[in-house]
């Protein structure tokens, strides 16, 4: 079973490999004991015991003794404890897992432990105010067979008069050591997922997004690892599925304290952050996906990539190989013009290219990026026999069409804007601030989803469609209701501090109720750049825009840290003519290519402008990938080496029989042109053969990834494709 409950105290989550336990703590005599019962109640604090390597005896963990207590005044009971749910207020004095204010002023929660309820693979832990009508449950789902466990929080009012919500993390996770790692990224656009692992011995650290997005610089995400490599060491880490803005927080409460821990909090941003419960109503957290393993990176991105596939991507694609696609934005920016696009479509059909993608400018008065987000509607001078005459002689060269939308943005100088000014965000008193020359709709207003939908859904109805690039160039801002000239908001202050949750719900209901009416459509979640990468967003789309940044050197290292927690089927990795480091270096078109096909291949180079020899180039590549293609996004990855600390960059992917290995040389030293790689992931006892630009080598498994082979590579920019295959 996965879910064993003792004595009504003692709550035991089993996986495959690992074991998650904590208790009702009733340590001293509450009932007698005034001291404990005010930092908690009357029936004991939620205590979290135990997550690690699998034990499968639960009477483990039936502890009767009492813990060393402190002076209240010093250091109370419920701070030296590792909590399996804290609140703000009585004794705590640490980063907690809610707050909430009652109706007369009251912020604190004070819970008796009513009960819970077991279903299945699904614990529901119930808690209630001493007090006051609030209800709390958290709530507990086990995925076994991908050591995954799935926890969010549900509140209640089940009184009359209105609570506030002020803080509501997802959950809250003690890892039994106070000298560990932790591992999140430092990173700005064009630079995203820069891994940063850095010593925790005391205090706090906090990742966070203020911008109504993921953002560019951090992710919903934590890593808390004990010296770990990646194939050793302990690791703790999650993941949280929620695309707006997030906190995660790790703390050390003290380090002197009879109890050492670290504490890991993950959810929702309490910053500007309010929910108004209103009596007879409920609030629940973004859910996040927590995991263990005591073997290190791989292993971790191994059962997170696994669980992604089989529980998170939506199901119509999740399975089936992202197509080689093309885009035309490097080619023509805003100059959209269908004979034009047509010439580019002709010669990616040729390339072997299976989807034609027609990005900004094909929509409105969109001539350039001052004018005409919103007006989601084909523009007739570029189209002058609709968008269907492009969208009939792309298909006509077997090839799907694409196009690109930011459906959450208006232009001032459009038609949707001079119409509904009030439908942005926006203070009173105030000059409506833009960024990258745009508004942000106000999502929250019911005529603004309705007004999504309904144009969207006319897109794709009215024209054979299968592929949206959803974007996203501006964090939200100046979260007001106001009309211009209006007296007075909308609602209260409370109620405007709920925008940045609102509209990220919104947001999901509007890509929801569009994939349901086009089933058939894929989508690709966009956010000027990497800004949009989480657990959330993966529910509703089919694919990452992994950075703006497609400069191959970059893009090994945003493509790694990306890596650690994301499945490679959902990462775009395009090559382009125009990239970042574009003016300071020029890695050859080989080079470019094959570090593209270490994710979903994307081409944006000016196809009518590329050399014919560098177009075959592309050509032979497109086959090449097409025949690996299900082991790289299907595969499990190896990150076997990095430029950054190595002399080569090297990653592998397993499938089945079948592996593949990308190697990459900068620049050549010390006269070297042979460098040993030790591959992983295959059968010891199996033979395999292995094919490199150099001939055809057979070996054993075991002499494969612990001898390895010797990679021949030299000069500037050398790169290999190494095929392996089990022989029968």
């Amino acid at each position: 079973m996965s879910i064993v409950v003792k004595g009504d105290k003692l709550f035991h989550l089993s996986t495959k490999n690992t074991s998650y336990v904590f208790d009702v703590d009733y340590s001293g005599d509450l009932e007698h004991d005034t001291q404990h019962r005010a930092y908690v109640g009357n029936q004991g604090v939620l205590r979290h015991l135990y997550f690690g390597q699998r034990i499968d005896n639960t009477d483990d963990f039936v502890f009767t003794e009492n813990f060393v207590k402190w002076t209240p005044a010093v250091h109370s009971h419920v701070d030296q404890i590792m909590e399996e749910f804290s609140s703000f207020g009585t004794l705590r004095y640490k980063e907690t897992a809610m707050k909430v204010v009652f109706s007369d002023g009251t912020k604190d929660f004070r819970y008796n432990y009513k009960g819970h309820k077991v279903n299945g693979n699904c614990l529901t832990v119930t808690l209630e105010d001493v007090h006051y009508p609030l209800i709390v449950e958290l709530h507990y789902e086990v995925f076994e067979e991908f050591d995954v466990i799935k926890r969010f929080v549900k509140v209640y009012n089940t009184g009359k008069e209105e609570i506030l919500v002020e803080r509501l993390y997802s959950a809250e996770l003690g890892i039994a050591d106070d000298d560990m790692q932790i591992i999140n990224f430092n990173g700005a656009w064009s630079s995203e997922f820069q891994q940063v692992s850095e010593s925790l011995k005391g205090g706090k650290k906090v990742f966070e997004s203020l911008g109504g997005t993921v953002g560019h610089v951090a992710n919903p995400s934590f890593i808390v690892h004990k010296n770990a490599t990646e194939d050793t060491g302990e690791v703790y880490y999650g993941a949280l599925a929620y695309t707006g803005n997030f906190k995660v927080t790790a703390e050390i409460p003290s380090k002197v304290t009879t109890y050492k821990y670290t504490n890991v909090l993950i959810g929702m941003n309490d910053n500007d952050f309010c929910h108004v419960l209103r009596g007879g109503t409920d609030f629940e957290s973004p859910a996040v996906y927590i995991g263990y393993t005591n073997k290190g990176f791989t292993d971790m991105s191994h059962k997170m990539h696994d669980f992604c596939k089989n529980e998170i991507m939506p199901k119509n694609f999740a399975n089936k190989p992202a197509k080689v696609l093309y885009n035309s934005w490097y080619a023509t920016l805003f100059d959209v013009v269908c004979d034009e696009q047509k010439k580019l479509a002709k010669k990616a059909a040729d390339a072997g290219v299976e989807l034609f993608v027609v990005d900004d400018g094909w929509f409105g008065t969109r001539i350039g990026e001052k004018q005409g987000l919103g007006d989601w509607y084909v523009d007739k001078n570029k189209f002058p026999n609709g968008l269907s005459e492009l969208v009939d002689y792309v298909n006509g060269l077997g090839m799907e069409f694409g196009i690109w939308i930011e459906p959450e943005m208006v232009n001032e100088n459009s038609e949707l804007y001079r119409n509904h000014p009030d439908w942005i965000y926006r203070f009173p008193n105030r000059e409506p601030l833009t960024g990258r020359l745009q508004y942000t709709l106000n999502l929250t207003k019911e005529e603004v989803v309705q007004y999504m939908i309904e144009s969207l859904d006319n897109l794709l109805s009215e024209n054979n469609v299968t592929f949206i690039k959803w974007d996203m160039n501006r964090l939200i801002s100046e979260t007001g209701t106001c009309a211009p000239g209006a007296a007075a908001c909308d609602g209260n202050y409370h109620e405007q501090k709920e925008i940045w949750y609102k509209h990220i719900q919104n947001f999901y209901r509007v890509i929801s109720t569009i994939r349901e009416k086009h089933p058939n459509v894929e989508f690709e979640c966009c956010a000027g750049g990497g800004a949009r990468i989480d657990y959330g967003a993966m529910r509703y789309f089919d694919k990452f825009w992994t950075s703006d940044n497609t400069d191959p050197i970059d893009r090994m290292e945003i493509q790694d840290g990306y890596s650690l927690l994301y499945p490679i089927k959902y990462m775009s990795a395009w090559i382009t003519d125009d990239f970042l480091a574009g003016e300071t270096r020029r890695p050859p078109i080989t080079f470019r290519m094959r570090c593209s096909m270490c994710g979903a291949l994307g081409i944006g180079n000016n196809l009518n402008e590329l050399p014919d020899d560098d177009l075959e180039i592309i050509k032979s590549h497109i086959v090449e990938y097409k025949r690996v293609r299900d082991i790289v996004q299907f595969g499990k990855l190896y990150r076997l080496k990095n430029f950054m600390r190595d002399d080569f960059h090297a990653v592998q992917y397993v499938n089945g029989n079948k592996s593949v290995v990308f190697t990459f040389l900068l620049h050549s030293r010390y006269l070297t042109s042979k460098y040993s790689l030790k591959l992983k992931g295959l059968e010891e006892n199996a033979m395999y053969e292995v094919k490199e630009r150099n001939g055809t080598i057979k070996k054993s498994g075991a002499f494969l990834m612990k001898y390895g082979i010797d990679v021949n590579m030299k000069g500037d920019y050398d790169s290999q494709m190494i095929e392996i295959e089990k022989l029968a």
